[in-house]
């Protein structure tokens, strides 16, 4: 029997109230952006924007800063413009969307309350004809849950929140053959994350969110343990990124705690265990990560809780374990999603930042060597400052006279 939260109440005042504001319809798009390349027609976060077979790639719901969405956009890479692909039945953020083996997505979950709240509803989206069709929901309301393709085409679901912000520690299966779901065996820790678990070459799916990283045994249908609780980092992670390396391993890096935002490491399926690699340069939490064609790793833009939302870029060799610094952003952006497109530019899209808000523009960033940055794009910074290169920028002397009252800060400083 699906709850009902007791918080209903207040929080359907307070949507109404909201909802009435002058702010803009959550399905318009800014007037200075609709039909330039790369602009979305409506500023989006909290989404999962995914890669289709055919090259393009999905916008699914979100939030624009306002409330949440129901409408989805296609971005087209010939043309570098995004158009719109239909309407979701129900608005959602926070929401999973996972591509189907027949080329469809499957988007479950998420919420579209203000403050609580969480769907059990689910929904296929149709490439080739551009609709949603809404098929069986889950048994559980599920905010933000983890999902992901198993080998045999089904679709693994697990943990999130539910209508309380509580979190879960269950699982369901979808079979998109009969567009049904079936119970799984409960995970032993709860889980969380809508792009936080990845398909071994083993066929297992490793999971990793919150303490304990634990592995699906679609075979067996069981779930163990992976490594130690905390990894190698011996923390807690959550708005981290986890991505399947071309070698089968898998690295891990960020999140919502200090020890976690300044921390990557790498689990090997075949021996079990996790290992710290160097720690990238930047701290970050709800950023990006892609493998580009070369077999490294992008880590991109997200957010730090001293500097706001970040430009800058990192990228990771497997074979080295090491990081170097990539050209920053064209904009800071928190929140944001990055898809490798079929010629090997990245595609950077939506999230915001402090001083623009949300932000419908994306850019086509082009992996490859580094531009150095400048003093004059680093505001509020002085002293020894990274140029984003691997070499530093002297930005000035951080006394008084120059800073006034605390205006400038060091490179690191609290």
């Amino acid at each position: 029997m699906r709850r009902f939260s007791t918080s209903c109440v207040t929080v359907a005042l307070f949507v109404l109230v909201f909802s009435c504001s002058s702010g803009p319809r959550a399905e318009e798009g800014g007037a200075d952006t609709v039909g330039q390349p790369l602009a979305l027609s409506t500023p989006r976060k909290l989404l999962p924007f995914v890669a289709l077979a055919d090259g393009r790639v999905l916008a699914v719901g979100g939030h624009d800063g306002h409330r949440t969405l129901a409408s989805c956009e296609v971005f087209e890479p010939a043309t570098g413009a995004w158009h719109a692909a239909g309407s979701l039945h129900t608005p959602r953020r926070n929401h999973a969307a996972v591509t189907l083996a027949d080329g469809r997505v499957l988007a479950v979950g998420g919420t579209h309350g203000v403050a609580m709240g969480a769907l059990a509803s689910a929904e296929v989206y149709d490439p080739a004809r551009g609709v949603w069709t809404v098929v069986a929901g889950m048994a559980e309301a599920r905010n933000d849950p983890a999902a992901v393709l198993l080998p045999d085409g089904r679709v693994l679901v697990a943990g999130g929140t539910d209508v309380d912000r509580r979190p879960l520690r269950s699982a369901e299966l979808f079979d998109p053959a009969t567009g049904t779901w079936s119970a799984a065996q409960a995970p032993g820790f709860a889980r969380g994350g809508a792009r936080t678990a990845v398909v071994l070459a083993n066929g297992k799916a490793l999971f990793v969110s919150g303490l304990q990283a634990e592995l699906y045994d679609s075979a067996t249908g069981g779930w163990e343990k992976a490594g130690l609780p905390g990894g190698a980092a011996g923390t807690h992670r959550l708005a981290h990124t986890v991505t399947l390396l071309p070698d089968g391993r898998v690295l891990v890096v960020g999140g919502t705690t200090a020890r976690a935002a300044a921390t990557a490491e790498v689990y090997s399926p075949g021996t079990g265990e996790w290992t710290l690699v160097a720690a990238p340069a930047v701290a970050r939490e709800h950023h990006a990560a892609v493998v580009t064609p070369e077999g490294t790793v992008l880590v991109m833009g997200g957010e730090h809780y001293t500097t706001g939302a970040l430009a800058s870029v990192e990228r990771f060799d497997p074979a080295t374990g090491t990081w170097a610094s990539a050209p920053a952003l064209g904009e800071p952006r928190g929140k944001l999603g990055a898809v490798v497109l079929p010629e090997g530019t990245v595609l950077v899209m939506g999230g915001g930042n402090e001083a623009a808000g949300m932000l419908p523009l994306g850019e086509r960033y082009v992996p490859g060597g580094c531009v150095p940055a400048v003093c004059a794009a680093r505001d509020g910074l002085c002293g020894a400052v990274p140029d984003g290169c691997g070499g530093t920028l002297d930005c000035g002397p951080c006394g008084d006279d120059v800073c006034g009252a605390g205006e400038c800060r060091a490179e690191g400083a609290r």
